[in-house]
């Protein structure tokens, strides 16, 4: 009799991961697919309000808003539960650079949701080739970076410190791609190179969780619990006077220091 209860139980544990299996392809189902609707849907609705605002900087400005709805949309779409400390580290009246690590396509989404400000990304090149999302986040002025191309890249660093000292401030993954095992990678030099250029302050950034939900070459999502940590605003001030390759690799590493030291 005992024997016979212990294989009811594990049928009954067997039949409840299968289900929940099933359960999760369907939701990673939808969520695709909603992600493509609301694509639609917000870049068209985009499109049309965009026409009746002449002013290109206004335009930019409802273009991210339109970004940032995507984004919360489609966070509450995948069902993860996101905690997020340290709001109140975010300087007010002053552009800034924001450096979170990089786990998964959904620090995106997670960022254009929580944070409170405007702000730009500076993003792949290869996600402006993507349909719909290119032309939207192209519409908000949002900054495409080719690593591979050193003239382009050049220029991109120039127009970002430009767009700096004019008071906006951008999200830049210092680590360039995806983390492939959940650990912060190393950081290359563009983004020292910046923060040494603009000499503005860096808010740390830390996001993790998300890499378990939805790592890099995954399509099923599985939801769980996102710890989002904002480190208080750092000047790299000793970094300013020279801007070298020796200096920018030494403050790319202090700064990734800081942001594993929030991630804990």
């Amino acid at each position: 009799m005992l024997r016979s209860h212990r294989l009811s139980y594990g049928n009954k544990e067997k039949r409840r991961s299968e289900l929940t299996k099933i359960l999760n392809y369907i939701h990673s189902g939808v969520f695709w697919f909603l992600m493509f609707f609301y694509s639609i849907i917000i870049v068209s609705v985009s499109r049309i309000v965009a026409l009746f605002i002449k002013n290109k900087a206004d335009k930019e400005k409802f273009y991210r808003k339109g970004a940032r709805l995507w984004g919360s949309l489609l966070v509450d779409t995948s069902l993860v539960k996101v905690s997020v400390s340290g709001l109140e580290n975010i300087p007010v009246g002053t552009s800034v650079i924001y450096t979170p690590n990089h786990q998964s396509y959904l620090d995106i989404f997670i960022l254009l949701k929580i944070l409170p400000v405007s702000f730009r990304f500076i993003a792949m090149r290869k996600l402006f080739r993507i349909p719909l999302v290119g032309y939207h986040i192209t519409q908000a002025g949002f900054i495409s970076l080719d690593r591979k191309d050193r003239k382009r890249s050049i220029k991109t660093i120039h127009l970002v410190v430009d767009l700096l000292e004019k008071n906006e401030s951008f999200v830049i993954f210092p680590e360039g791609k995806l983390t492939k095992d959940g650990s912060v990678g190393e950081f290359g030099r563009g983004t020292s190179i910046i923060i040494q250029r603009s000499r503005k302050p860096v808010v740390p950034i830390s996001i993790d969780g998300t890499f378990g939900v939805l790592p890099k070459g995954a399509w099923r999502l599985r939801p769980t619990e996102v710890r989002v940590n904002i480190g208080r605003p750092v000047r790299f001030e000793k970094y300013y006077v020279n801007v070298d390759k020796r200096t920018s690799l030494d403050l790319g590493g202090e700064l990734r220091s800081i942001i594993v030291d929030l991630k804990g």
